[in-house]
Parts: structure tokens; sequence; C-alpha cells
């Protein structure tokens, strides 16, 4: 999704994100990320969309960055999930966000990056949405599909919340 399709679906950022590194990024994540990920992030700073799921960010200090620093312990218990293998494996689970009660939102890194497909888990169910982001971004916040992890009053409000 380009920048201005994004801004359509979520309003004007209310301020700009801090630049991106991509090549640091990509040296982190051992891969280049979706295109509509990278979309969001050059024209939005951290955000909470629908009142609940927080899109991690690369140059956030809670964002991308730091959780590649931090996701060992989690990778461990996403590869004591049946079914489920974590980034570098391939195909494998990479993150882009998590939900305000702890979900983890998750690329399925099959393909190219553009192909990769969204996989929510809070680690003892797991839902999957055969779509891209930007397409699980738009359809979550439109109440178009709905994934059975997250609580039934979400997502809720349609502005969303950047953080500081």
């Amino acid at each position: 999704m380009p920048p201005d399709e994004w801004i359509d679906l979520l309003g004007a950022p209310e301020r700009r994100p801090d630049p991106v590194d991509w090549d640091a990024v990509k040296a982190r994540a051992g891969t280049a990320l979706p295109s509509d990920y990278v979309h969001l992030a050059e024209a939005y700073p951290p955000l909470i969309v629908g009142g609940y799921v927080r899109i991690l960010h690369p140059t956030a200090r809670a964002g991308f960055m730091n959780w590649m620093a931090t996701a060992p312990k989690m990778l461990r218990a996403l590869r004591r999930q049946p079914g489920l293998r974590a980034h570098p494996e391939s195909p494998g689970l990479l993150p882009w966000g998590m939900t305000v009660n702890g979900d983890h939102c998750l690329w399925f890194t099959k393909g190219e990056p553009d192909e990769w497909t969204v996989l929510i888990t809070d680690m003892r169910e797991k839902w999957s949405y055969n779509g891209n982001f930007s397409s699980f971004v738009r359809r979550f916040l439109t109440a178009e599909i709905r994934c059975p992890i997250f609580p039934d009053d979400v997502p809720g409000g349609s502005k969303p919340f950047q953080e500081p």
C-alpha cells in the first residue's frame, strides 16, 4: 500500500517518523521487509491501530530493532508451538506487531516479502490471514475480518494512536 493509501486509511500522521536505516534493518532481520510495511514506517511514527494492535517501528525504543535484539526468548517459545517455525528458518515467522494484550502479530515468511501472509498467536492458539500486511490492517480496521484471538470489542475507535 503506497503512503497516500495509508493516509486515506489512517488519516494524516500527527508527526513525521524518524528516518529509518533500511540497510541496517535488513541486516538485523536477515531479510528485506514487505514494501507496504516500509511505506507505513516511512509515513508514520509508532502506531496502535484499532485501539489494540501496536505496529512495531524500526526507530521506536520498543520497536522492531529492539524486538529483534530481545527475540530469542519468544523465538524459543514459537519453536515449541506445533507447526510454528521462527525466522530465519524458511518459511518462518517474523514479528511486525504485538497487541496490547501481548498477542504476537507475525509475518509467515514464505516467498518474497510482498507475498508474506499474517499469523496471529497468543502462544496457545494461532490464526492465519491469507493476505498481506496492509490488507490485514485495512480489513481489521474496517471490521471486514475478525481475528478470533482478539476480544470481541476490537477494533475500538477509528483513529490510530501515535505513541510518543
